[in-house]
């Protein structure tokens, strides 16, 4: 009887366990943290959506920032200027909340570098904008993406429905996995999807693997969110009149941060970074 009480209690014990670890709450790390400290909204007329600030040094040479985000999101934009919300951290610790006017275009011509087939685009950082960056080694070379598989669990800074998380132009941190299968090669498979749903100010907004990390110890930016997937339904309501309904099936369609590399590589070859100073509003 003793003997049995005993395997019991074991037993009891190891389900106690087994609860406390299923209870506990998952953490953030400082990748995260990264993440979403340097992931900033751009607005502009006709377009309003996400960006991430990256930074890429040579040895040698000056250092330059580079906002990071869909192609389509500058290309909607009018006229030669935007609006970045950044933000300045204050000494008691908060955040001061600081719009500067970004230039997009000269004399028409864009100022960004687009990726030659993938919905992807890097913009010059003038020096006078203070911003948070990621390194460029956040962006995975394909060798480095060898080691996500689906299912991987998976976090991304947005901002859906341009909603900010307070006043200070902060994106809100969502989670995801992969969806789908495979991740590499990318040249054929430049498109992945993530089991989260994306809303109208997302396009752009970058995705980190939720434990594998860039070289350098920061968060690793496997991809930039393109949009959502959809199903669309034509309802036939009379001779001449026809209805059409989208159903979002809660699934975004994400580009591989892998291809950003060669454009901002040649973005530093062939651009000058605008010196021309900036104005807060």
């Amino acid at each position: 009887m003793t003997h049995l009480r005993a395997r019991f209690l074991v037993i009891l014990a190891a389900l106690g366990l087994c609860l406390l670890s299923r209870t506990q709450p998952t953490r953030g790390d400082e990748a995260a943290e990264q993440l979403v400290l340097a992931t900033y909204k751009v607005a502009g007329e006709g377009s309003t959506a996400t960006c991430i600030a990256v930074r890429h040094e040579t040895e040698g040479k000056e250092g330059h920032n580079f906002v990071v985000t869909a192609g389509h999101v500058l290309e909607q934009m009018k006229g030669d200027t935007c609006t970045l919300v950044a933000r300045k951290r204050l000494d008691d610790g908060r955040y001061h909340r600081q719009e500067v006017r970004l230039p997009i275009r000269e004399g028409g011509r864009p100022l960004w570098t687009r990726h030659g087939r993938h919905d992807l685009a890097v913009l010059p950082l003038p020096a006078a904008i203070e911003v948070e960056t990621l390194p460029f080694d956040c962006l995975p070379t394909e060798e480095q993406l060898a080691a996500v598989r689906v299912g991987d669990a998976l976090r991304l800074a947005v901002f859906p429905e341009r909603a900010e998380a307070n006043a200070a132009g902060i994106p809100i941190l969502r989670s995801g996995s992969i969806a789908s299968h495979p991740i590499v090669p990318v040249d054929p498979h430049p498109v992945f999807f993530v089991d989260t749903t994306s809303w109208s100010g997302d396009s752009g907004g970058p995705v980190i693997h939720a434990t594998l990390r860039s070289p350098s110890g920061g968060p690793m930016v496997i991809g930039i969110i393109r949009g959502m997937r959809r199903i669309t339904e034509t309802l036939k309501e009379s001779r001449f009149v026809e209805r059409r309904i989208h159903y979002p099936l809660g699934i975004s369609e994400v580009l591989h941060a892998t291809f950003l590399r060669t454009i901002i590589e040649k973005a530093v070859e062939e651009k000058s970074v605008p010196e021309e100073d900036v104005t807060e509003e």
